[in-house]
């Protein structure tokens, strides 16, 4: 379960940073909107897995 957030944490990062850097350069508005909304997907992804784990006993 950890493992597989930490991979999942790593490589939403690593997009932010690629998206970031290669695609976006100096558009810095954008480059927020799509980081916040990196982070509220992980959240959320974060916070079903843990309940999901709770739910059915891991």
């Amino acid at each position: 379960m950890i493992i597989r957030v930490l991979i999942t944490i790593f490589v939403i990062a690593y997009i932010v940073w690629f998206i970031s850097n290669r695609i976006l350069g100096k558009n810095l508005g954008l480059a927020k909107v799509i980081a916040a909304t990196l982070v509220v997907v992980s959240m959320i992804y974060l916070t079903l897995g843990i309940l999901s784990h709770l739910v059915e006993g891991g």
